[in-house]
């Protein structure tokens, strides 16, 4: 594969850090202009991984990049190598530490000479290229013209935030970034405390897992997190306190993504108690395990950031009562981190919902 790094996912910077580190890739001295760009267009000598580019094929391309498009460039490093998180379509050579975010797909399939492989097809997730109208949307996204590209919820060259994704403070974003991204800020840290101020913990660097990623919530009023997915998906998220979750008569009509726990009187509690069966939640004491009576449901509790093989990116999780796992499977890296194994949207719902279960004894029962 030809070298590249792009911002999907981030590498820690190296060792613990008790504060939000500001970036992890593509910043500082881990910001290397030649893993994306060609100096002159063209490259007679050997870079620092020992490739030689002499006259890309097609080149020289806009801003010097090492591809077509943004796309064909992130993904000259994102797609099929072991060393960095692989962020499209199956994985067959999985990264070893994993890729929680699950993976992209293209729509149109073969389009700049990207194509979508194993049962990946658009609508499964995020589509690179697509110009299709984000479902849910309010207003106009802030998305290409050209189609969804990676640098549209990524900062390529680094950003202080969560996967350096795309946010800016409280003030004017400069011309580079959209302005629809003010305000939206998810914050992390890693190796911190997990009741700390800060959106997202990471347990240890350099490690994509599902399991290393949790989710805090400093305000329980809100999600960060969800507010950040509704820059372009604004009817799907907020909390149940008026449109768009909420109608005229009080009633929920959207699902929440903020603002509800768990042990609220219309849930009936969380049904997987195996951190490698359940479903991420944020918890405001940093529980996660179903002791607590904080946790909330939000964006990515159902969905894949990047998208799955399934429909919109859902993850379908293993049942409560499963021994079994993908791990045995190469392509999986823990039950949690592509598709989750499970045998549908009904194990998926249960893990918050009671409703719907089987008699004992039946081969997909998850009474607990």
């Amino acid at each position: 594969m030809k070298r590249l790094m792009l911002a999907l996912v981030v590498v820690a910077l190296g060792g613990l850090a008790t504060a939000a580190m500001a970036g992890d890739y593509h910043v500082g001295t881990l910001l290397v202009c030649s893993d994306c760009h060609v100096m002159h267009g063209s490259q007679s000598h050997a870079n620092k991984d020992g490739a030689i580019y002499v006259n890309p094929v097609g080149g020289p391309f806009p801003y010097l990049l090492r591809g077509e498009t943004v796309n064909n460039a992130c993904l000259a490093c994102h797609d099929g190598r072991t060393d960095v998180p692989d962020v499209l379509c199956d994985s067959p050579n999985p990264p070893a530490n994993g890729r929680s975010a699950g993976a992209l797909n293209v729509d149109p399939a073969n389009t700049h000479g990207l194509s979508n492989s194993g049962s990946y097809t658009a609508g499964d997730g995020h589509s690179l290229f697509s110009t299709t109208t984000p479902p849910g949307a309010v207003g106009t996204p802030p998305v290409s013209a050209e189609g969804l590209e990676c640098s549209d919820c990524h900062r390529v060259h680094g950003s202080k935030y969560f996967r350096n994704m795309m946010g800016y403070p409280n003030t004017t974003p400069p011309s580079y970034i959209p302005a629809a991204w003010q305000n939206k800020q998810v914050t992390y840290e890693i190796g911190g405390t997990p009741t700390d101020t800060v959106w997202v913990y990471e347990a240890l660097p350099h490690n994509y897992d599902n399991a290393n990623v949790n989710y805090q919530e400093p305000d329980q009023t809100r999600s960060a997190y969800g507010e950040w997915c509704g820059t372009c998906h604004g009817n799907f998220h907020g909390a149940p306190t008026g449109p768009p979750i909420t109608d005229a008569a009080g009633e929920i009509v959207r699902h929440p993504t903020a603002g509800y726990d768990m042990a609220s009187s219309n849930i009936t509690g969380w049904k997987n108690t195996s951190a490698t069966h359940r479903l991420k939640v944020m918890d405001a004491t940093g529980k996660w395990d179903g002791t607590a009576t904080t946790m909330t449901p939000s964006c990515f509790t159902c969905h894949k950031s990047h998208g799955n093989a399934n429909s919109f990116g859902l993850i379908y999780v293993l049942p409560n009562r499963s021994t079994g796992g993908p791990t045995a499977d190469p392509t999986r890296l823990a039950s949690m981190n592509d598709e989750g194994d499970g045998g549908g949207s009904r194990d998926m719902c249960r893990n918050c919902h009671g409703m719907g279960s089987f008699p004992a004894g039946n081969p997909t029962n998850i009474v607990p």
